[in-house]
């Protein structure tokens, strides 16, 4: 999850390395991926195929760092426990001689030996920031993660009910070049002009036009899913699990329809370009929205029996996934042209004409982001809201003093804070594509390469400072552990937040954001 602020606490079950393997692999695969197809089609073949490629590799290896912070954060605890305990020095000196990564397999002993760097405790990145990094530090992830959850909502609040739009109102004749151009002159134009309604936008259900029936279903979203944020909520595993089956099949069904389609001679007119640098910074951002796991790692890889293979499973998993997403991305690329390709790839297989087949498909894939999306919903703004809290007492720390917030703060403010600014956002914008390149290239880039780098080398500065270097003996060290690759991610950061946030300050100033 998210963010997730909450203590450690001992995995409540234990999986196979198999099991963790589709674990991962479904964690990662996740509704950014939705808008690959169009992102990749305007960045053109070439250029989109590299920076798949080196997207997925910048988020393997921050993918590493992150287990090797989840290794040092055990470590620390115990290496704590051990020098606050009440204990004889004999008695002590035994512990240690048994407890670090020193003692041999041919030791006899009564009982397994543990070693500090043994990930068996849950740590989330909000208990590994206070536990390594400088205050100001503290206050920083909080701001990274509130946008980046921010960001997730916003998207998860327009993608409903654009979805629901879809699916219940009338087809117009119309070539859309996405579906929230329905504010523009021109398609109000060809709307009237093909079908022959007097007015200025196209109709949906008797009087009531697109555009309003997008804001019926948004307010609609608001009061079946916003109030869940004022209780407390966790996700059931046989709800992830039908989630989970659902988003396989839906894929898995949107590359078959395609090359089945593309076999009958449908393709794109003109075909896709080999490269159009205006795409980069959008498909950067969708792809490292579609690339992100790391905040959900703690509670994938903890509960795995043995982490002996870990840094291979995870290659293993990126592998895969990068090859899924370059099919999902060159299909679509070819079956649809890009004025074609909408924001939600999803919808470009809806239709209420022809084989019955493809009628049943196109109604569950434009219905499945309504189901899978619903159910995060509360999810996310539960764990936005705790990250508020979170933030807020780090900042008036001196004033709390200790003390929990007023009963009114507590339980009103900070959900109506959480939830507020993304449904906001959702009337200002249906542009999803937009939403998910930002969300995933400004405070995405945070969570996906700042926080795991930063997080694995101060807590071996953390460590290192306190006990000693002998004592670091991380054996789930990143095998990108040297400090060269610490720069290259920082430096390959700040590049990109250049580029994404000129590319959009100009959307902004040309009044395209809204659109």
């Amino acid at each position: 999850m998210a963010g997730e602020y909450e203590r450690p606490g001992k995995p409540s079950g234990t999986y196979s390395s198999a099991f963790g393997f589709i674990y991962i692999f479904n964690l990662v695969i996740g509704v950014g991926a939705l808008a690959l197809p169009k992102a990749f089609s305007e960045a053109g073949l070439a250029l989109g195929t590299v920076l798949l490629v080196v997207l997925c590799f910048m988020s393997f290896l921050n993918t590493t760092y992150m287990i090797e912070a989840m290794a040092a954060a055990n470590a620390y605890t115990r290496m704590e426990k051990r020098r606050t305990a009440p204990s004889s020095p004999d008695i002590q000196k035994a512990d240690e001689s048994l407890s670090f990564s020193t003692v041999k397999e041919t030791t006899p002993l009564i009982g397994p030996v543990v070693d500090d760097y043994d990930i068996n405790e849950k740590y989330e990145m909000g208990t590994m920031a206070n536990m390594f990094y400088h205050p100001v530090g503290i206050v920083l992830y909080y701001v990274v993660i509130c946008l980046y959850l921010y960001g997730d909502l916003a998207i998860y609040a327009v993608a409903i009910p654009k979805s629901m739009v879809k699916a219940v109102c009338p087809d117009v004749e119309l070539n859309w070049t996405s579906v929230e151009n329905w504010t523009s002159d021109e398609n109000w134009t060809s709307v009237v002009n093909k079908t022959g309604i007097e007015g200025t936008t196209p109709l949906c259900l008797g009087s009531v036009t697109r555009q309003q029936a997008y804001y019926i279903f948004l307010a609609i979203t608001v009061v079946l899913l916003c109030p869940w944020t004022f209780f407390n909520l966790t996700r059931s595993k046989y709800l992830q699990l039908l989630t989970t089956i659902l988003r396989n099949i839906a894929f898995i069904l949107m590359i078959m329809v395609a090359v089945v389609q593309l076999g009958q001679g449908k393709h794109a007119k003109p075909i896709p370009p080999v490269a159009t640098l205006r795409g980069f910074p959008v498909l950067f951002g969708v792809s490292i929205y579609s690339f992100m796991c790391q905040h959900s790692l703690p509670g994938m890889v903890t509960p795995m029996r043995s982490k002996k293979h870990i840094t291979g499973i995870l290659l293993s998993d990126y592998s895969l996934i990068l090859t899924f997403y370059l099919i999902l991305s060159y299909t679509g690329a070819f079956r649809f042209s890009n004025s074609e390709l909408l924001d939600l790839y999803t919808l470009n297989f809806f239709t209420r004409h022809g084989q019955i087949v493809l009628v049943i498909i196109g109604y569950f894939l434009v219905l499945f982001p309504v189901f899978t999306l619903s159910t995060n919903f509360p999810i996310i703004s539960i764990t936005l809201r705790e990250n508020l809290k979170a933030l807020v007492k780090v900042l008036m720390k001196p004033w709390l003093k200790g003390r929990d917030f007023r009963p009114f703060i507590d339980r009103f403010f900070f959900p109506l804070l959480a939830i507020i600014p993304p449904i906001l956002l959702a009337f200002a914008t249906q542009n999803e594509t937009l939403l998910v390149s930002i969300t995933g290239s400004i405070p995405g880039v945070g969570v996906q390469y700042v926080i795991p780098a930063t997080l694995a080398f101060a807590g071996k500065y953390v460590i290192v400072k306190k006990y000693g270097k002998g004592k670091y003996l991380n054996k789930h060290r990143s095998l990108f552990g040297h400090v060269i690759f610490f720069v290259l991610v920082m430096i390959w950061t700040v590049i990109s937040w250049i580029l994404i946030i000129t590319d959009d300050a100009l959307k902004i100033a040309n009044h395209t954001f809204l659109e």
